[in-house]
């Protein structure tokens, strides 16, 4: 199509790339006004390239002096062959294939200086990891954001229900129209409305999930339940591709993306790339959920300040001006992590990732329990005497996940769940002064369960002066996966066995006056797939049985929280 005139850039639709085995993929190229030779930015989607998020994007990029292409994958949208998607072994060396051919395509574009670099969030940037990983000589840096380093890191072996529906429901659009199917829903907005509003999400609850009819997610229903079949499979393994990455990349997440293990891609770049760009690596984390693609977002419970803002054009633009153009802008000498300190409200620089800190345990205390406000239950003092504590986890009843209808991870105030009995609950006294914490958190507890398997969940909370309980950090285990997910080992009724939850990276100063909270459950849905208690298939099993579940603490079993704590360690926290 003829380039149309947008002001400070030009935009052409369509354009055609065809790749190694004559499959035709198409993409919208977006060019600075003014004529000469810039650096292209290469996105490769499947959620459709004309999306309005991408338009944001590139439109910016592009009035920032580059050529920003975004192009359907295979099998997406305006493109041709079939889909291999990203929960498949398959997937991951056709996307390598039509990367690498992507990328040099882009490279002899009209106007390109033949320089080559990338955006795009979640799923774009596995495409991301894999066309770097093929190594296409056009490509000079790479920016990537919101994709785990490996798949079982981010689900824990268990389905994410709430978005992995509703999202293959709209993926499913796509995939009928290459088929010629034109039945409602036929556009991402119609699915959207389908599930959200007419449907209600009533298919979260069906039981079990191999009843949920096939029209809903049309020709993509068999890649869904094979997948369920491999849930314990390990299907990105970017960790694996790292070594062959030659060039600088920079890795973008947030504190409430949980997937934000995608800060691993910067410790794991610096070890296994090149040693002679291991200084040029760098990684960012602010104050914001998965979606980063979108000019104005959905407002925290708690504001942050003005810098908290994201403005990813820029940060994109700063990035590449430094690395493709060669621009002294500062970048260059800056520490390589930069992080947005929660309270604090500013910027912080550290040279490391994880930064120095002590790994501090805050144990947990039985006998001090009932009102969380009754007495202080999480402290520096291992508890004198062994205590249990027990709750109910019924499948049939989950603790609500407090989330939007996306399904994806969000800071919350905690109170629609305060009054309810199968979240275990345990506090700090008031802290008589500031604690920082900056970095990976864990909690190791005893348990036990009356059922072969179920599930436990950990949430780190901040109860903080305004009365707020935002939730910070989060982490499950599904018991049958205890000692890792190449077996499965069912629990022995009873038997107390001693478990670790690794949680969520944080980054906050903790005011004093606030209280640290760790909550301990068995459910968060439908973030997450309930567990049915019974040890059989969660795919097909129709049982939803209830569990006994209880947690020990004492000398014997010294269940604790442990955070990274920056600075001054015990003294700020008066346990009763």
């Amino acid at each position: 199509m003829k380039p149309i005139m947008l002001g400070a850039y030009t935009k052409e639709t369509d354009v055609t790339c065809i790749v190694r085995d004559g499959t035709v993929l198409r993409a919208d190229v977006y060019r600075p006004s003014k004529s000469g030779l810039y650096p292209v930015l290469l996105c490769r989607t499947p959620y459709d390239k004309s999306h309005l998020r991408y338009e944001y994007m590139a439109s910016a990029l592009a009035r920032r002096g580059y050529i920003a292409v975004v192009q359907d994958i295979r099998g997406r949208s305006s493109s041709g062959g079939e889909w291999a998607w990203h929960l498949d072994h398959a997937g991951a060396g056709v996307e390598q294939c039509d990367g690498f051919d992507s990328c040099e395509w882009a490279a002899g574009l009209e106007g390109s200086d033949r320089q080559v670099g990338t955006f795009g969030n979640s799923y774009p940037s596995w495409c991301i990891w894999q066309m770097a990983a093929a190594q296409p000589p056009s490509l000079k840096a790479i920016f990537t954001s919101g994709f785990p380093v490996t798949s079982l890191e981010n689900t824990c072996g268990v389905f994410e229900t709430g978005i992995r529906l509703r999202w293959h429901h709209n993926m499913a659009v796509s995939s009928r129209l290459h088929q010629g199917d034109n039945s409602y829903p036929s556009t991402e907005h119609e699915a959207q409305h389908n599930w959200d509003a007419l449907l209600r999400g009533k298919y979260t609850w069906q039981v079990p999930l191999d009843g949920l009819p096939d029209h809903l997610f049309g020709p993509d229903n068999v890649k869904l339940r094979q997948y369920w079949r491999d849930i314990a499979e390990e299907f990105y393994g970017l960790d694996k591709l790292h070594f062959k990455i030659q060039v600088p990349t920079c890795t973008l997440t947030g504190w409430w993306d949980r997937i934000n293990s995608a800060a691993s891609h910067f410790t794991l770049m610096r070890e296994n790339g090149p040693s002679d760009i291991r200084d040029r690596h760098r990684l960012i984390i602010g104050p914001w959920v998965h979606g980063v693609e979108a000019p104005e977002f959905s407002p925290l419970p708690r504001d942050y300040g003005p810098e908290a803002k994201l403005n990813l054009p820029e940060i994109i633009a700063r990035w590449y001006d430094c690395e493709l153009k060669g621009i002294d802008n500062g970048l260059a000498e800056e520490p390589p992590v930069r992080v947005f300190m929660l309270n604090q409200n500013r910027w912080r620089f550290e040279r490391e990732w994880p930064p120095q800190a002590t790994q501090t345990p805050f144990y947990l205390d039985g006998d001090k329990s009932g009102t969380v406000s009754a007495a202080a239950n999480l402290g520096e003092n291992l508890p004198n005497s062994e205590t249990t504590e027990i709750f109910i986890y019924d499948p049939a009843n989950p603790v609500p996940s407090l989330l939007g209808p996306s399904g994806q991870a969000a800071a919350c105030d905690q109170a629609p769940l305060r009054d309810r009995g199968d979240i275990l609950k345990y506090q700090t006294e008031p802290l008589s002064e500031d604690v920082t914490i900056l970095g990976p958190v864990s909690c190791k507890i005893w348990v036990a369960s009356d059922c072969p398997d179920t599930d436990f969940f950990a949430r780190l909370i901040e109860v903080g002066n305004d009365g707020l309980a935002i939730n910070l950090s989060q982490g499950m285990l599904r018991m049958r996966y205890r000692n890792g997910f190449d077996r499965e080992e069912k629990l022995v009724p009873n038997q107390p066995v001693e478990i670790t939850i690794s949680m969520m990276i944080a980054g906050i100063m903790l005011k004093a006056g606030s209280r640290i909270r760790l909550d301990i459950t068995s459910s968060d849905f439908p973030t997450f797939d309930r567990n049915h208690n019974t040890g059989r298939p969660f795919y097909s099993d129709p049982e939803l049985r209830v569990a006994n579940q209880t947690l020990f603490f004492g000398p014997a079993h010294p269940s604790h929280l442990t955070l990274p704590v920056v600075g001054k360690v015990w003294g700020a926290i008066n346990a009763g």
